[in-house]
């Protein structure tokens, strides 16, 4: 008989609170014994979501659970959307690979690799649930200043060739963003943002990143630029697929549910309180995510805070119910 592999185990040190009906939950097989008790599972039922792997790196593997993507990453990395902190500093040490089967137990999931299974068990980890954030009582002028601001954050030069090719065109799109978004038309906004995907350099090119950017300050409360994210989410809806990455998508769509890593959190909390020096720290720490990423999301935060303030600026639009009726119609 071929020797039993022994199971590892790691006790997850935190997760998003989200994940709470899509993890502990789960069913593997047609029971919810632990994802322990078994070296090797029973045959999944036919009708089961099949989880597998969908991609390894150094300080994070994703998984695909059903039709979202869960990272389990390294302690160093923030909390974030759809991700479970785990003390694991090099996944790639760890035979893990592409397409293993992944499956969920009452008390956390199991990779089944070619040596043996690993368990993350996630019942015992802090959740992560972000603070709620309403940037309304923000003046032009104050954003304007966070603008600046952020701006000082020393950005890291392109790391390829094609990165320095795609920097023009980057901008160029960026530009027509803004335009759009500051015109606020719908199918215009939809149009320029759909150029931005997929473009450039990195695992989630840099396009993606001005657009997470974006999205997650026009999530916040009582932002104007809130009734852009219809019109963003579309782009992503019409062309994600064909033009990016599963893992761009996502990050895209979190963050237009105001859902980001912790650090852009951290981020608009020091917006709203109008504080120059926390706000400057956590656009250090923002751009210090990946090589590019950080300073490509800076860029759309600042894209939006421009925008958000030339929208303070200009007087709502003349409505009987809002009281500002054109002076003909009086």
């Amino acid at each position: 008989m071929p020797p039993v592999a022994t199971p590892v185990a790691v006790r997850a040190l935190s997760w998003d609170a989200a994940l709470e009906d899509t993890l502990p939950s789960g069913e593997d097989g047609a029971s919810l014994r632990s994802v322990l008790t078994r070296v090797r599972p029973v045959p999944q039922a036919a009708s089961a979501p099949l989880h597998r792997v969908h991609s390894v790196h150094r300080r994070a593997v994703n998984l695909h659970i059903a039709d979202e993507l869960v990272a389990l990453v390294s302690p160093e990395l923030d909390d974030a959307p759809a991700t479970v902190r785990v003390p694991v500093h090099d996944w790639t040490t760890l035979p893990v690979r592409p397409g293993d089967e992944v499956w969920i137990g009452s008390d956390g999931l199991r990779i089944e690799t070619a040596l043996g299974p690993i368990a993350v068990l996630t019942a015992p980890a802090r959740p992560w649930l972000p603070d709620d954030v309403c940037l309304c009582s923000l003046s032009p002028a104050q954003l304007r200043r966070a603008d600046e601001i952020i701006g000082r954050t020393p950005a890291p030069s392109a790391l390829t060739a094609f990165g320095r090719i795609a920097a023009p065109l980057l901008a160029e799109h960026a530009d027509a963003l803004e335009t759009a978004l500051r015109h606020g038309d719908p199918s215009g906004i939809t149009q320029a943002a759909i150029p931005l995907l997929g473009l450039g350099e990195g695992l989630t090119p840099s396009g993606d990143d001005v657009l997470t950017g974006v999205a997650f300050l026009s999530a916040q409360r009582g932002m104007r630029l809130h009734a852009a994210r219809a019109s963003l989410a579309a782009a992503v809806d019409r062309a994600g697929a064909a033009r990016t990455t599963p893992l761009s998508t996502a990050a895209i769509r979190h963050a237009l549910r105001a859902r980001a890593p912790q650090r852009l959190h951290a981020l608009v909390q020091a917006l709203r309180d109008d504080d120059a020096v926390r706000l400057g720290s956590a656009a250090a720490h923002v751009a210090a995510i990946g090589h590019t990423s950080g300073s490509d999301m800076l860029t759309g935060v600042r894209l939006a805070l421009r925008t958000e303030a030339a929208l303070r600026t200009a007087p709502l639009p003349a409505t009987p119910a809002s009281g500002n009726v054109p002076k003909e119609h009086v």
